[in-house]
């Protein structure tokens, strides 16, 4: 099963699924994830510090990947993010994108993701729900 580490802001208080609002998950790399499509993964986080000696994944849930769709990000200056699902190129609402995504605010949206300037996203979708 394939393991897919999550940011420890979007578990729940619980510690056992991720937050309500975040009904999807945005990763690099359309053409890898989409092989994942229809299939379980497990969703952890990192005791320590990520990817050093010692730290460990905590899987905390597992979800089905409902879904895999094609995006890609073109930040057009400092405050702005344009979204464009594909194959029709319609453009996605960010601030939609940001809610369903489990971020509180645009700013740790934009924050997140700005660094993937003209980038192809993966939206893996854990729920019926699609853009």
């Amino acid at each position: 099963m394939k393991h897919i580490s999550i940011d420890p802001r979007f578990v729940n208080k619980t510690g056992n699924d991720l937050i309500p609002s975040k009904i999807h998950t945005i990763l690099q790399n359309y053409e890898y994830w989409k092989r994942f499509e229809g299939k379980k993964v497990a969703l952890f986080t990192w005791e320590g510090k990520p990817y050093q000696k010692g730290s460990k994944q905590k899987v905390f849930c597992v979800k089905r990947i409902m879904s895999v769709q094609k995006v890609v990000f073109t930040n057009k200056g400092p405050e702005i993010l344009n979204v464009w699902k594909k194959p029709n190129k319609g453009k996605i609402s960010s601030l939609l994108l940001c809610v369903n995504d489990g971020f509180e605010n645009y700013g740790e949206f934009h924050e997140w993701f700005c660094k993937y300037k003209s980038s192809k996203m993966a939206i893996l979708h854990f729920t019926g729900f699609m853009y």
